[in-house]
């Protein structure tokens, strides 16, 4: 029960390393409010929680509109009585060369990916210091340190949201709220199907994957979300500013 009396917010929680976040921070006892774009998801997410005993519940949020995140921010708030715990999962990625690579494609994933974050954090932080404190977890990637061939826009919107992250963690220190990013490696999740595709198919990237990663597989979104109850947790009340990766050894 490492989150017992945590209020916590995940934002971008439907699917993936989200869902298994909303699990995890409902079975070690937070209060949370679920927000996604994902209608369908997001339900069925607030379900697994609320199977877990905690009190959960679901918001449908837009993370490119600064007024829907405000809005979420503003409810979850109002439902869990506070805010003590902001976690940004949302993520859009595609892939293509350079050359060939849309503006409005670039656009949306750093609307996102790092805008996204952005607006979480300016009305999270207000939240957070009206509660006395508390921590802000934001998720980056691996690519974000070291990008690879057909992913430079994600990659940039990463790196902006890790150089984000150490910088707010500094501006927020005095506040008493923690600032740290999640760098997921290769997760088997369906969000890296775009990556997949660009180098051929299944097979190929296994291949990658068995060859770059020393643990030689992609690591699952179970094995993922227990950072983010750490740095949650009371427990991780020393760290801030800090880029955690999992991700199976590739940065060693």
């Amino acid at each position: 029960m490492r989150l017992k009396g945590k209020r916590a917010l995940l934002i971008g929680a439907a699917t993936g390393i989200g869902r298994a976040c909303a699990r995890d921070f409902a079975r070690h006892g937070a209060s949370l409010v679920v927000a996604d774009i994902n209608e369908t998801g997001l339900v069925e997410t607030v379900a697994l929680a609320q199977e877990q005993g905690a009190s959960a519940h679901g918001l449908v949020c837009d993370v490119g509109q600064e007024a829907s995140v405000r809005e979420a921010v503003e409810q979850a708030e109002s439902l869990l009585g506070g805010l003590d715990t902001l976690v940004f999962l949302a993520g859009y990625m595609r892939t293509g060369a350079v050359d060939q690579f849309a503006a409005q494609t670039w656009d949306a994933i750093f609307d996102v990916n790092a805008r996204g974050t952005f607006f979480a954090a300016k009305h999270g932080a207000a939240a957070l210091r009206r509660a006395g404190g508390g921590s802000i977890t934001t998720t980056a990637s691996l690519a974000g340190l070291r990008g690879a061939p057909g992913m430079t826009a994600y990659a940039a919107a990463k790196g902006a949201v890790i150089a984000f992250t150490t910088a707010l963690a500094q501006e927020l220190a005095p506040d008493g709220i923690r600032v740290n990013a999640v760098l997921p490696g290769w997760i088997d999740t369906p969000f890296n199907t775009p990556a997949i595709e660009y180098m051929g198919g299944a097979l190929p990237h296994a291949e990658i994957v068995r060859r770059a990663v020393p643990l030689g597989r992609q690591g699952t979104p179970q094995e993922v979300s227990p950072i983010y109850v750490f740095l949650a947790s009371d427990e991780a009340g020393y760290i801030t500013a800090k880029a955690m990766m999992v991700d199976g050894g590739m940065a060693h």
